[in-house]
């Protein structure tokens, strides 16, 4: 299976390199053939993007229109060839013939003399016809379907990386949940001690009933948020399979989760970051192609008020059972000038300088909020590494602090109370820290899909420092 990254930076690729140098031809084929099924191996997050890519149905309806904006080009280009047309086939003609003269026969009765004549006739005729010149029309229509063509590749590739990242987005979500079950494991761990270590104070005289009610109580719970872990996760691994276009009862063995991921490739200076967006969003590389076809159809439109010259070359075959054959053959050259239709060239073009003109704010809109994704989610990708270094901390302290209360209360120096905070702090910062490591991986892939490097974020995860 081809690698999720080098997909889409071929789509990418694609959908930056004029279509001019493409036969449309080549882009118009049937799509490959359906996906194979699931590896029977653990999967990875590059197995379940390509998955996804090839299954989710939202990447089907994308390459279905860019297959039907390459057939436009060729469309387009077929105006600056001839059109060749033949006709033939042979013709039944009766005529016939009343004459004016009557008889009258012995009787008394008259009728009127009558013939008729039956040929069969027969013509074969081939005609070309040529539009040598009319002011930049064809070009102009052609190079609108071409920036059609560059609009819907760059619309696949767009596709495709939504696509990723909702699939990035749902294995965070399932890992962050099977790290919580984790969590809560231990604190159930932890709980279970305390609780055994209460009790057998209890029973040894040394300390009140209310110390093991209270440890029971505090295990009971961390077990409730164990179970509600564990259904978190179910129902994370079934959004996970639909996000790759399986039914959500599909059971995927992942391989284990990649350690976190740098975030200096997504460190740059802002402006820098929102510059590559510029540069590498496909949905940009839309807009752009759609302002471009807006414009050459304000061309196309102007040319449709102007001269156009034409050949025409025919030639014809008639035959006949009662006459000579001949042969007849003819070539000219049409030069039409459009006078007047009623204005409707006049608000064509008009129409035509408005779509353009809408385009180009359309465009400018779509920088605008590029450049507003960008930077928020660059500030959100700060904040997030900022909460996970905290949450590290955080975890060193409540970890090193329920050891000592527990070793206090199990020499007779400590309170039961001062444990039930110290674990329950624990418990709080085991969550937190999940939530913290898998925030900052959500907020790398984020901002990556913000400046159009989705594939670069995933593939390039290495550990902060």
């Amino acid at each position: 299976m081809r690698g999720s990254f080098g997909f889409i930076i071929i789509l990418l690729t694609t959908a930056a390199a004029p279509a001019a140098a493409a036969d449309p031809r080549r882009l118009i084929a049937p799509p490959p053939a359906a996906c194979a099924a699931l590896p029977d191996r653990p999967l990875t997050l590059a197995d379940l993007v390509d998955i996804a890519l090839c299954a989710n149905p939202a990447t089907a309806v994308a390459y279905a229109a860019s297959r039907s904006a390459a057939a436009e080009v060729g469309i387009a280009r077929a105006a600056d060839l001839p059109t060749v047309s033949a006709t033939f086939g042979p013709t039944l003609d009766r005529t016939d013939y009343l004459r004016s003269q009557r008889f009258v026969t012995a009787g008394g009765a008259s009728f009127g003399a009558q013939t008729h004549d039956t040929t069969v006739n027969g013509s074969a005729s081939l005609a070309l016809d040529w539009l040598i010149f009319d002011f930049g029309g064809r070009a102009a229509r052609i190079d609108a379907a071409r920036a059609s063509q560059r609009a819907a590749l760059a619309t696949v590739a767009d596709t495709a990386q939504s696509v990723a990242l909702t699939t990035v987005n749902a294995y965070n979500s399932l890992q962050g949940y099977l790290a919580s079950v984790e969590a809560a494991k231990a604190t159930v761990a932890f709980n279970k001690s305390s609780f055994d270590l209460a009790d057998a104070k209890r029973r040894a005289g040394v300390s009140t009933p209310a110390d093991a009610l209270q440890a029971r109580t505090s295990l009971a719970q961390a077990e409730l948020a164990l179970a509600q872990a564990e259904g978190n996760a179910r129902t994370a691994a079934g959004q996970l399979a639909v996000a790759i276009g399986q039914p959500p009862t599909t059971v995927l063995h992942l391989a284990p989760a990649p350690s976190l991921g740098s975030a200096d490739v997504l460190s740059r200076d802002v402006d820098v970051l929102i510059a590559d967006a510029e540069r590498l969003r496909p949905d940009l590389a839309a807009a752009r192609a759609n302002r471009d076809a807006a414009v050459a159809q304000v061309r196309a439109a102007r040319s449709d008020a102007k001269p156009s010259v034409s050949l025409a070359v025919q030639d014809q075959l008639g035959y006949a059972d009662t006459s000579t054959d001949l042969n007849r053959a003819s070539v000219g050259v049409t030069f039409s000038l459009p006078l007047f239709n009623g204005f409707d060239r006049t608000y064509r073009i008009a129409q035509a300088r408005a779509e353009a003109d809408r385009q180009a704010a359309l465009l400018e809109q779509s920088r605008q909020q590029a450049g507003l994704d960008v930077y928020t989610q660059a500030t959100a990708l700060t904040t997030a590494i900022a909460v996970l270094t905290s949450a590290r901390e955080l975890i060193n302290s409540a970890t090193a602090s329920a050891d000592i209360a527990q070793g206090r209360f199990k020499a007779g120096v400590g309170t039961f109370t001062d444990l039930l905070n110290a674990q329950s702090a624990l418990a709080s910062a085991r969550q937190q820290l999940v939530s913290a490591d898998f925030g900052v991986r959500n907020a790398q892939a984020t901002l990556a899909r913000a400046v159009g490097q989705i594939g670069d974020a995933v593939a390039g995860m290495r550990r902060i420092p």
